[in-house]
């Protein structure tokens, strides 16, 4: 017994096996051709490029004369001062750090001052973060990341002193100047 459900899938079934084969009755010959045409392209196109020519290195024989050795150190080191192995000049690992010791000089803008008394204060503002506020800072106190203290206030700049490394593990003073900003 054949069932009405039985009936509509063999008829769906064979419905769709007869599209099939209608579509697969040709024998493909533009596919072919295209394929053909593809790889004929692909054999013209393999030529390769002949490599350029290479040129011989020229060797340089330095004649130091009156040039510069390049292998002596161009930096003079004061005994007195500094030395490559750190004698002398360093800075206090023990000391606390100040707010303004966490910001590059380049970040920092002095705004203006106050004074009260003999007592004269630089007004410093940080560009790069202006939740951070504004500082008063007074002689003495230190800025920067190459630990600047502060040695001279005026009412256009402030002076400091920096410690920074001399490149023979070893350290030397470098004077810089933060001034008065017009923004």
């Amino acid at each position: 017994m054949i069932t009405s459900k039985h009936f509509s899938r063999t008829l769906l079934a064979s419905l769709i096996t007869g599209l099939l084969t209608a579509c697969n009755s040709g024998t493909h010959q533009d596919l072919i051709g295209f394929v053909d045409k593809t790889k004929q392209q692909a054999l013209r196109s393999t030529s390769i490029e002949s490599l350029p020519d290479i040129k011989p290195y020229e060797t340089y024989l330095y004649q130091t004369g009156d040039k510069r050795d390049p292998f002596t150190p161009t930096l003079v080191i004061d005994d007195a001062t500094e030395t490559a192995t750190g004698d002398g000049i360093h800075p206090d690992p023990n000391r606390r750090k100040e707010a303004l010791e966490s910001y590059p000089l380049d970040s920092l803008r002095m705004v203006g001052t106050l004074q009260r008394d003999d007592q004269l204060w630089a007004i410093v503002q940080v560009i790069n973060n202006p939740d951070s506020g504004i500082h008063r800072v007074v002689t003495g106190n230190y800025v920067g990341q190459n630990h600047g203290q502060i040695v001279r206030i005026s009412e256009e700049q402030i002076e400091l002193v920096e410690i920074i490394p001399n490149g023979l593990g070893g350290w030397r003073e470098s004077e810089t100047t933060i001034a008065l900003s017009e923004e």
